[in-house]
């Protein structure tokens, strides 16, 4: 019996040294991770403040964190420009009051439909000739003096007057349209990209661009770069897809729709 298995260990060395056998090889012991998983690896709980642990010992929740952050901070880049639009337009001297001053174009359109939303008052005293399609403001009522005859109230403007019709509206529109067209394109080819180069390389590819573009808006002094500049930051808005993937590739079914909500919703 020992000669026999001793030939046989022989003959199967033989074979292997040859090559025509390989040696099977040792599987190494899966992690003990910080959550619990399913067959595939994929955790089965969402325990959001479960953070430590390498990347062997806790994937899971490290990618959503980070799928949550970067995702977070890309979207503030993308409409941090949107609630500045009137200070931008101020420094990039487009407001209807800067580039036809009330003093010498006291009929602008845009002016005779002008109300202060705080204080209510309205460029015209008394009123406008026309609701729709007004031309000028109503006369001042007769035995007015000082004051109370001057039919028009320029004090009411605002420091940027950019109401409907008026360059500077046009340009904000501009920009914001240019900043979601941006963001679609990116969005349908980042498809690929996730599945060739995976999410983590793509979220932080898809945060340097737009880190770039963020950061160039403080050089905005014309229309033309304030638009070309929005349609470059909206690229980040395609984090979504990159933030859904990811959470994806890391949660079971039972629990996958609680993390890809929480992690883009929140």
């Amino acid at each position: 019996i020992v000669s026999s298995r001793l030939v046989l260990n022989t003959f199967v060395w033989a074979l292997v040294s040859a090559g025509h056998l390989c040696p099977i090889p040792r599987l190494a012991a899966m992690p003990e991770y910080k959550c619990a998983v399913n067959e595939n690896n994929k955790s089965t709980e969402l325990p959001l403040l479960r953070i430590t642990g390498s990347v062997q010992e806790n994937p899971h929740m490290r990618a959503f964190w980070a799928s949550t952050i970067s995702f977070f901070l890309a979207f503030l880049g993308w409409f941090a420009l949107a609630p500045l639009g009137l200070d931008v337009a101020t420094s990039m001297g487009i407001c209807e009051n800067q580039l036809y001053p009330p003093e010498k174009f006291p009929k602008r359109v845009a002016y005779l439909k002008y109300k202060n939303i705080k204080t209510e008052k309205t460029y015209c005293r008394y009123g406008k000739n026309d609701a729709d399609k007004p031309t000028d403001c109503k006369l001042a009522p007769e035995g007015a003096t000082g004051e109370k005859a001057e039919i028009y109230d320029p004090s009411v403007l605002a420091a940027c007057v950019c109401t409907g019709g008026t360059q500077c509206q046009s340009t904000l529109a501009d920009a914001g349209v240019a900043s979601v067209a941006s963001t679609i394109f990116v969005r349908v080819a980042l498809g690929t990209l996730l599945e060739r180069f995976g999410p983590s390389n793509v979220q932080a590819g898809l945060m340097t661009f737009g880190a770039i573009w963020v950061a160039a808006a403080s050089l905005i002094n014309a229309e033309w770069n304030f638009i070309l500049i929005r349609f470059f930051i909206g690229g980040a808005g395609a984090t979504f897809v990159t933030n859904q993937f990811w959470c994806s590739l890391m949660f079971a079914p039972n629990i996958v729709g609680t993390a890809n909500a929480t992690a883009a919703g929140w």
